[in-house]
């Protein structure tokens, strides 16, 4: 993998993932048994990420999994698009994709009963707060505690961080420049600046 795309700082790493919240969960004991779920980073007070938040349903061969040998990695992707050759105004360019990713590996997830609460209403807040909604879980009344009773909280200490964000660095500053004109509406554009 080019150094380019991997040498990432930390804080656009978690801003990253904060910005792109679903990702797959791969117990590395049954990778087969993988599945898609909302996650958060958290990091300590000097912003450096220290664990991977979140909530699985009781019933899913990955909690099973995650329960005998809490080794997994957890992959995030975001904001990605084919870039075509009639965007570069070079004769020879060939088609790319841009992307951004994140691959964070942990070697013990601790499925605990007391933090499934304070997980949900943690993703919650993650997404609600920036839209500007005042919605809490208290909203759900009743229901929330059988919500609850279906799924259960995790921890993950984070052990490594892979990022890999494409954005035509490898490119020459004109080239680079007339594909991020081109995606101008496009949330790549934003992650290019």
């Amino acid at each position: 993998m080019s150094v380019q795309f991997s040498n990432v700082p930390t804080r656009e790493i978690v801003r990253f993932a904060a910005a792109y919240p679903f990702g797959w969960i791969v117990p590395v004991a049954d990778p087969s048994s993988a599945l898609l779920m909302p996650l958060l980073i958290e990091t300590d007070a000097g912003g450096e990420p220290r664990s991977i938040l979140g909530h699985l349903p009781r019933r899913a061969p990955a909690t099973d999994a995650l329960g005998r040998d809490g080794a997994a990695m957890f992959l995030f992707l975001g904001a990605n698009a084919y870039i075509p050759p009639g965007w570069v105004s070079k004769d020879d360019w060939a088609p790319t994709w841009n992307f951004l990713s994140l691959k964070v590996h942990a070697s013990d997830t601790r499925i605990d009963e007391a933090i499934t609460r304070s997980a949900v209403e943690a993703l919650v807040d993650h997404m609600e707060r920036p839209a500007g909604s005042d919605w809490t879980v208290e909203k759900i009344g009743s229901r929330y505690d059988a919500l609850l009773n279906s799924i259960i909280g995790f921890r993950s200490p984070v052990q490594a961080l892979e990022p890999r964000f494409k954005l035509g660095q490898d490119e020459t500053p004109a080239v680079y420049n007339e594909i991020k004109r081109a995606l101008t509406d496009h949330d790549l554009a934003g992650w290019m600046e």
